[in-house]
């Protein structure tokens, strides 16, 4: 799903004597044992990132238009990544604010779809709170960002004042993400073709490695003092 990348029920993941174990806990034990898993893959999908690499190993798809200086693919994802369903029976790692679950879903999916100049247009009036930074104001023009300004009938390079005024600091991070992956791409003034390759950082590598993280922490549950 776009927002829950990583949606965890130990009990599919569990032999039969471990989940009569398990159902033989208390509830707030099993929501400790969700949690624990759970941040536990949250340090490992952060690894992976540092590490630049995708669930199985591959390194992640290079920027098409790489500039000096840069951060490290996904680094921004990577640190608001948090648990943000848990219950006795299930827990969901992924993020609570839903434009970035959908970026993260985009990124770790890949896709490929046309966006226009309306539909880009039409984030300008998305409201996501602290708006968009000097410096991500100076990065869109360098990407040729563009939009259709009042009293002008084509459209513009804004400037820097009018992003800042205009454009929230996540939809400069979701403008910034698809011009730059699209640069150089561009069918015309009023339309673009996006395609992101998937960089899958978010999870456990395989389900066995999954079932071997819960038994683990099982374990350490059944042998610690309650």
């Amino acid at each position: 799903m776009a927002d829950r990348l990583f949606d965890l029920d130990a009990r599919g993941v569990l032999g039969v004597r471990e989940q009569l174990a398990l159902l033989q806990l208390e509830p707030r034990m099993r929501r400790r044992l969700l949690n624990n898993v759970s941040k536990r893959v949250r340090t490992m999908s952060r690894q992976r990132i540092r590490s630049q690499q995708n669930l199985d190993g591959s390194p992640f798809a290079a920027r098409k238009n790489p500039e000096p200086g840069q951060k490290k693919m996904e680094a921004g994802l990577g640190k608001l990544i948090q648990v943000t369903s848990l219950t006795p029976d299930q827990a969901v790692l992924g993020w609570k604010n839903n434009l970035t679950s959908w970026v993260a879903a985009q990124q770790h999916n890949g896709t490929s779809e046309r966006r226009t100049a309306q539909q880009m247009r039409r984030w300008n009036k998305v409201s996501e709170g602290e708006m968009a930074t000097q410096r991500q104001a100076k990065r869109l023009r360098r990407l040729g960002f563009k939009v259709r300004q009042e009293g002008k009938k084509r459209l513009s390079r804004p400037s820097v004042a009018w992003i800042l005024e205009h454009i929230s600091y996540m939809q400069a991070g979701v403008l910034i993400r698809v011009l730059d992956e699209t640069r150089g791409e561009s069918t015309g003034a009023d339309n673009w073709e996006i395609k992101l390759p998937k960089r899958q950082f978010l999870g456990a590598s395989t389900t066995r490695d999954t079932s071997l993280l819960v038994n683990q922490v099982l374990q350490q549950i059944l042998n610690s003092p309650r």
